[in-house]
């Protein structure tokens, strides 16, 4: 099984991702919220790249079936229902409701990569979800972490770190490319101190300057959640346990 990382996802084209297994991390924040969206009953989220695409696809749903997600510089957009915050997606608010999100670097990584044969949606919440997933599809796998605007953000890699490292049983091969190195040599070197090395990433400290340290501490958490978001037909939905074989992308 051949494996590529990628450290920010503004790069990634369909020739990285198509016939394979890929993974989109954003731990701070849209993949925690994606995950806890649909653990707390949302029908489905549907990952935009950006506002005039929202528009376009509330203008078709009943109001009543859909709420507006996201966030611009960490803050709810103005007009939506919710910004980016998974404390946000309660089970009161988003029981049977599809979800529009939009944000800055999340969804625009997963809109990216919307070709791949499997596309699922990982972080901390639900890591080992994502191993068990890429065991059984046994196909190449593209990991791609969403970054901060272009840039490396050490949460994500961090995350792609730990799910590498339980996919090789702890164990690098022989053969791996430099960004997947990188990533779980770094993990290796803050994982007795992970949720040190966690709230003091820019990323982390950034949010928590902007009131969001909540979000943080819910992000950190280590595989409290059973749920695999999976992309298809133009929205994540719950992972059924069939084969992945039989998953359409």
């Amino acid at each position: 099984m051949n494996v590529e990382v990628f450290l920010t996802g503004h790069q990634v084209g369909e020739e990285d991702v198509e016939g394979r297994t890929v993974v989109v991390i954003d731990v701070l924040r849209a993949s925690s919220t994606i995950i806890t969206a649909l653990a707390n009953g949302a029908r489905a989220v549907i990952p935009v790249a950006d506002m005039d695409q929202a528009g376009k696809i509330a203008m078709n749903l009943d109001p009543s079936t859909y709420l507006l997600g996201g966030e611009r510089d960490g803050d709810r957009i103005d007009g939506y229902h919710l910004g980016n915050s998974p404390l946000e997606y309660t089970p009161d608010v988003v029981q049977g409701k599809t979800i529009i999100l939009n944000t800055t670097n999340g969804t625009r990584t997963i809109w990216n990569a919307r070709s791949a044969q499997h596309l699922v949606i990982g972080s901390f919440l639900n890591a080992d979800q994502v191993v068990q997933f890429i065991r059984k599809a046994k196909l190449d796998v593209t990991i791609i972490c969403a970054g901060r605007n272009n840039r490396v953000a050490l949460d994500d890699t961090l995350c792609a770190g730990l799910i590498l490292y339980r996919l090789w049983e702890g164990q690098e091969p022989e053969h791996v490319s430099d960004a997947a190195h990188i990533a779980l040599t770094q993990y290796l070197h803050d994982r007795d101190r992970l949720a040190h090395a966690l709230r003091h990433s820019n990323h982390a400290r950034w949010l928590s300057a902007k009131g969001y340290g909540a979000d943080v501490e819910y992000c950190l958490q280590l595989d409290v959640c059973s749920v695999l978001p999976y992309y298809r037909e133009n929205r994540l939905v719950v992972h059924k346990q069939q084969k992945p074989s039989e998953s359409a992308s």
